[in-house]
Parts: structure tokens; C-alpha cells; sequence
């Protein structure tokens, strides 16, 4: 009943296409094998830099989150369905209902002292699997790590608690169960960081059934649990440790708003609030990491403090007293602390961490509504909770339904995400990305603008890549013809990713359409330098070779080019002057063909009239030197050299004649 609840509320999810980082992970094999060789840049790599070997961008292997097991699905799933966008949908929906039904088990087990623990455990995981909490996670394909990595943790922590709470239990496959738990909690850390929880997780577990069951919540948790939360520390130190080797530690991405601690905190009290709110209140779930930074404390931050001082208490004597709502707060706490920056990644807040963690509140939630419905010393007839559970069931499950929609086109989402918060940076860079990507230059430009401003606004924190904020702003100038301002916006996005190669390939662009050939020479041997093979980047360093007149040298990069399919009008054109040089003027008008058919240009045009001329094409030539006149606007010294030459210089065909 469990997984057909999961179905129906998410089958609108299904009509989703590839959004967000999608595109690049998935679609152009940013966050996928592509081959073997990319094993090892998987194993030593974080996310981050694995990305840039596409993306471009922070290329520091250690910084940000590492998750090679997602990769690995990713990779799993691209061969398997290829660009299927239902495909990936439908997994991530079967994977959250393998999560309900786990934690669904992991409830029972947790309320198995407790009269009709069964019924409270299923209605806590049908509320869980509606919330609108759930939605980034499993609506967005590039929420599989959140969502792998509770998937598996909440099975790890299923198996642990089948292993006997107490030394009077009774014992059962415990082989077993010790071999898969550390080789799933493993899988779990493997994903995402957040199950680096996983043993904070299963102390609490334990030691609330050994309060329930008359034992010490410490002294009392058996010997054989002990030996298990052992193997999972020894299986997060190993983790880490590797990670010290291979990746070069354990860096987090990003850093608290301010400098002051006192004003963290408040930043982060301010997130806890949000979060119970999202939980309590659920309401559509925001996709915007802007939010409000505490320059200094005020009634805000004082209640906010208060309020969690007086949560806390009340969870530490609750669980003393062995309460299962003060286990679900317990959970609910324990999982956002990677929720408020204490877990490698480029985004100070993000809602994907209340995935995990609003079952605890939901279960807390539960049960006390349960004991409301049966007072102390009444009967309770069996399935009459359902009067309140299955109103809340539906009205959550309408919410997410129509939550899940909006995740159905990239440039709607964001769109509508702007309208409700112009702080959200991410959000603008990724409508400048569709915007460049759908030829609009001009709706790029204004949207990276906007996001560089809103970067600037002190009292607001979201995540802000600078390299990709100028990167696109460059894009953009350089389609629009302003090419001095895009070679500053890369210059700009270079002095925070240095030796960044699609920044210096793009710098180099800037700088050729200037005639800067030297300048735009060095940005292509540097681009060159930090990726091996840049087809693009060799390319058009043969084009400025050729600008320099070294045309020896840019011969066989322009060839090697076009033989790839690599030709646009400035290869062609760079190629035509070598062969022109070489005075191979048939051959010369033919690629000055090539990049006419491409982009017109009265300039090329004669260029291309002068080559027949002397290829001993008259009638041609002046056919293409009469469009050339056509096309000016202004007269060019250009075209009026050709004009002058034709009518003053007999053509090759006419010296050898003579």
C-alpha cells in the first residue's frame, strides 16, 4: 500500500525532462563514465572537479562533495536507458518507495514495545512518502545522492536494529547481518556525505531500545550492537582516510556568511526555523538557497535561540523518559546538521537535507496525534486514527503532486523561482546557461548582470560561483559583439579559477575577434596546457598563428580542425590566408566558400572575389567583388583594394598566358 501511495502521488513527476544540472551531468556526461579511463579521475576526484573536466570551473579535486557511487549510477542508468528522462524519473520514484517501505520497518521495529506500533510506524512512513519535503530529491533526477544516500542508510540502520537490542535477546543470522552492514553503510557514505550521520544515527537507535526496554540508554545497548556501531565508525574513518590520500582531505566548499561566530549562529538558528517550518508548514518546496544572514542579533535570533534551547531540553528528557516522539526529533535534529554547512559542498543552505530528516518530525508528529486520538484508559477501535491521518494524507499528496510539475522544464522552474525570490543567484545563472543556449544573448546578458548584483547584496547568502557568473556574462558580451567587454568578464571569472580552460579558450576567442593575435596565441597555449586534447582551443590557435602571418605553423592545426568537422567561418578563413600565402588560390576560395555559407561578410566576400581573380575565375570574382559592394554599408579599404586590383592586375591565368 506503501509503494502504490509513492505511484500515485509521483506519477506526475514522470512527465519531467532533464533540468538543472541535469543537463550537464547526465546528458553531456559531466557527472557520468564515459569510458574507463575516467575510473580513475572518478576514484580521486570530487564531484566538483570531476564536473569541470566538461563544465570548466574549480578544478581542486579535494573541495565539495564526492560521490562515486552516485556516479556510478548515473553511468549505470545513461547505459541502460540512454536519454530516457522517464527512465531516470521512474527510478529515483521506485527508489523513495524502497526508502518508505524502510523506514516503515525501521518504525515498527523502533515501536515493537509499544500497543499498535505497527499501524503508528505505516501511517508515519504514508505521511512521510507525500511530504512535500521529498520533492527536490525525488522529482529532480540530480537529487539521487540525497536520495541514495538515505535509501541506504535507513536499510543499514533496519539491519543494525535486526541485531539483538538487549544481552536477553534472541539472536538470528548475526553473521550476516554484521557482513552487509558495513558494506551498505559504506555504499551509503559512498553517495553523499550526509550518511557520515550513519553512526550518530544507530547510537540513538540503540540507545533508545535500550530504554525501552528497562535498560541504561549507554551501559545498556549489547555487546553485539556495540561490535556493529564499531565496524560503521571503522568504515567512516576508513572513508575519510582514503579520502586524506586520494582526494587530499576532507574540504568543505563553502564557508559560514560572516565572520563573526555569534552572527553563524544566528544564520543558523534562522535555518533550524526554516526548516520546522517546511516540516510543520509544508507548504510548495522552495528550490532558492537565498537566505537572510544575521549581521546582528535582534528578537529574531533571541526567539529563535529560545526556541531551540527549549526544543532541546525537551528532546533530552523525552528521551530519558524513553519517548518516541523525542526519538523523532532526535532524527530530526541529528540529520540537518549537514543541512547547516557541516558537510562538503559549494552551497551554504540547501533544502535536500530535510529529505532524511523530516521523517522524524513527521513521525513525532504521528505519534502524538495518535495518543491524542486515544486518550489514557480508552479502547481505541482499530483503523478510527484514519479519520485524522487520511485528511493529511491527501492534502500533502495534492501538494507535492503539483509541486512535482514544476520540475517538468528547466527555464519555468527557475522562472518561477526568480518571481518568488530576486536573491536567488543559482537561479538567474541558469536562465543565463538556457538563455545562451536558445541563441538570446541579450536575456543572458541581463540575467548574469542581475546575478553578479545580487551577489553583491551583503545581507543575503546563496551559492555564487564568480568563474561562472563572469564566464557567462563573457558568453553573452561576445555573442552581442562586445568583444573588449567579454575578454574583461573572462579575465574577471580567470582571477577566481585560475588556469580555468574553457575561461582561457573563451579569453582567447574575445581576443582574436579584436586582432589581438598574440594575446589570443598565449590564452590558447595556456587553455591547451590545462586540457588535454582541446580540439576547439588547437583549433584556433592555428587561426592566430595564421593572423600572425606564421602560416608554416598554423597549416596543420586548421587542416587537423576541419578533418575533425570542427570548421566555422574564422578556421576557414584563417585557413584560406595559409593557402592564399601558399598561393593555392582554387583551393583558398573554396574554404572562403565554406565560411561564406557559414556567415556573410562583405570583408570575406572580397576576399573571396580576390582568390578567383587569381585562380583565373574572372567571371566569378566579379560576381562575388559585385556582392561585396552590395553588402557595404560604409566603404571599406578593403574591398576597394580588391575592386582597384581586378581592374588594374590581370589574373594568373593571363601572366602564365603571357
Amino acid at each position: 500500500m506503501l509503494g502504490l501511495l509513492v505511484l500515485i502521488v509521483y506519477a506526475s513527476a514522470l512527465g519531467g525532462d532533464f533540468v538543472w544540472s541535469d543537463r550537464e551531468d547526465i546528458l553531456q556526461g559531466a557527472h557520468r563514465l564515459t569510458s574507463l579511463s575516467d575510473i580513475p579521475a572518478a576514484l580521486s576526484t570530487s564531484r566538483q572537479g570531476y564536473r569541470a573536466r566538461v563544465t570548466g570551473g574549480s578544478t581542486d579535486d579535494a573541495a565539495g562533495s564526492w560521490q562515486p557511487l552516485t556516479l556510478l549510477s548515473n553511468s549505470v542508468s545513461w547505459g541502460l536507458w540512454g536519454d530516457c528522462a522517464f527512465c531516470f524519473h521512474l527510478e529515483n520514484i521506485l527508489l523513495h518507495g524502497l526508502l518508505v517501505v524502510g523506514l516503515y520497518a525501521l518504525g515498527r521495529h523502533l515501536l515493537s514495545q509499544r500497543r499498535h506500533g505497527n499501524r503508528i510506524a505505516a501511517w508515519a512512513a504514508a505521511l512521510f512518502a507525500v511530504h512535500p519535503a521529498a520533492v527536490t530529491s525525488v522529482t529532480w533526477i540530480g537529487g539521487r545522492p540525497y536520495l541514495l544516500a538515505a535509501v541506504l542508510s535507513v536499510w543499514a540502520l533496519v539491519i543494525f536494529s535486526r541485531l539483538q537490542a538487549t544481552t536477553k535477546s534472541r539472536q538470528g543470522h548475526v553473521n550476516r547481518w554484521l557482513v552487509a552492514l558495513p558494506l551498505i553503510s559504506l555504499a551509503a557514505m559512498l553517495a553523499h556525505e550526509t550518511a557520515y550521520m550513519l553512526p550518530l544515527a544507530a547510537l540513538l537507535i540503540a540507545g533508545f531500545e535500550s530504554k525501552a526496554r528497562g535498560r541504561s540508554a549507554v551501559t545498556g545497548i549489547s555487546p553485539l550492537r556495540l561490535k556493529a556501531l564499531a565496524l560503521m565508525v571503522a568504515v567512516l574513518l576508513l572513508l575519510i582516510g582514503y579520502r586524506g590520500l586520494a582526494l587530499g582531505g576532507l574540504h568543505f566548499g563553502t564557508d559560514y556568511p560572516t565572520e563573526s561566530l555569534f552572527n553563524n549562529a544566528g544564520t543558523a538558528l534562522r535555518h533550524l526555523w526554516y526548516f520546522i517550518d517546511q516540516t510543520l508548514l509544508p507548504l510548495e518546496p522552495i528550490v532558492s538557497d537565498a537566505w537572510p544572514i544575521t549581521r546582528s542579533w535582534g528578537s529574531t535570533e533571541v526567539a529563535a535561540l529560545l526556541g531551540f534551547l527549549l526544543i532541546a531540553g525537551a528532546t533530552l528528557l523525552g528521551l530519558k523518559l524513553g519517548h518516541p516522539s523525542a526519538f523523532g526529533v532526535a532524527w530530526f535534529l541529528l540529520w540537518l546538521a549537514p543541512g547547516v554547512g557541516f558537510f562538503p559542498s559549494d552551497h551554504y543552505h540547501s533544502s535536500q537535507a530535510l529529505y532524511l530528516a523530516a521523517w522524524g518530525l513527521v513521525f513525532a508528529v504521528v505519534y502524538g496525534i495518535f495518543l491524542l486520538w486515544r486518550p489514557v484508559g480508552r479502547l481505541l477501535a482499530p483503523g478510527s486514527e484514519a479519520v485524522v491521518y487520511v485528511p493529511l494524507i491527501l492534502v500533502l499528496g495534492v501538494i507535492t503532486s503539483f509541486s512535482n510539475a514544476r520540475w517538468w522544464n528547466h527555464t519555468a522552474l527557475f522562472e518561477s523561482e526568480i518571481a518568488s525570490d530576486p536573491h536567488y543567484i543559482e537561479g538567474r545563472l541558469e536562465l543565463a546557461k538556457a538563455a545562451l543556449a536558445e541563441n538570446e544573448p541579450a536575456a543572458a546578458l541581463n540575467h548574469a548582470l542581475a546575478a553578479a548584483e545580487a551577489s553583491r547584496d551583503e545581507n543575503f547568502t546563496g551559492y555564487w560561483s564568480a568563474r561562472d557568473g563572469y564566464y557567462l556574462l563573457g558568453r553573452a558580451q561576445l555573442e552581442m559583439g562586445m568583444h573588449n567587454d567579454a575578454a574583461g568578464s573572462f579575465e574577471a571569472a580567470l582571477k577566481t579559477a585560475l588556469d580555468d580552460p574553457q575561461a582561457l579558450y573563451w579569453l582567447g576567442v574575445a581576443r582574436l575577434s579584436v586582432r589581438d593575435y598574440e594575446a589570443a596565441e598565449s590564452s590558447f597555449r595556456l587553455a591547451l596546457e590545462s586540457k588535454h586534447p582541446f580540439p576547439e582551443a588547437q583549433a584556433d590557435l592555428g587561426a592566430a598563428l595564421a593572423g600572425q602571418q606564421r602560416y608554416v605553423e598554423a597549416y596543420p592545426l586548421l587542416v587537423a580542425a576541419l578533418d575533425q568537422g570542427l570548421g566555422n567561418p574564422r578556421r576557414h578563413s584563417a585557413l584560406a590566408a595559409t593557402l592564399m600565402d601558399a598561393r593555392q588560390f582554387a583551393d583558398a576560395a573554396k574554404q572562403l566558400e565554406l565560411s561564406l555559407a557559414l556567415q556573410e561578410d562583405e570583408v570575406e566576400r572580397a576576399r573571396l572575389a580576390w582568390a578567383l581573380w587569381q585562380a583565373g575565375e574572372p567571371e566569378k570574382a566579379r560576381s562575388n567583388l559585385n556582392m561585396a559592394l552590395m553588402m557595404e554599408e560604409q566603404s571599406s579599404d578593403y574591398v576597394e583594394w580588391v575592386r582597384k586590383q581586378m581592374e588594374a592586375a590581370p589574373t594568373t591565368e593571363q601572366q602564365d598566358d603571357n
